[in-house]
């Protein structure tokens, strides 16, 4: 993980805009109280629902793929910058 991060958490989206927003809220609740550092990398597979302007607001690192490149690619994606 690189710069001194404690934790990366990889999420891949297609068009799951309120479970995304959902799932995001709940990690920054969890580790609002911690001592952890962490980064959120959403991986974004061509959503149309408005996914990517979601994890935006949450500011985390957002991959936004023109096509659908299914989990593992977009996993990998991730995982490269993590």
């Amino acid at each position: 993980m690189a710069n001194n991060l404690d934790l990366s958490i990889i999420i891949v989206s297609y068009n799951t805009q309120e479970l995304l927003r959902k799932c995001i809220s709940s990690i920054k609740d969890k580790l609002n109280s911690s001592n952890i550092k962490e980064e959120i990398i959403v991986v974004d597979n061509a959503s149309k629902d408005g996914s990517v302007k979601i994890a935006k607001e949450f500011k985390t690192i957002v991959i936004q793929n023109k096509i659908n490149f299914g989990f593992g690619k977009a996993n990998n994606q991730a995982a490269k910058i993590a």
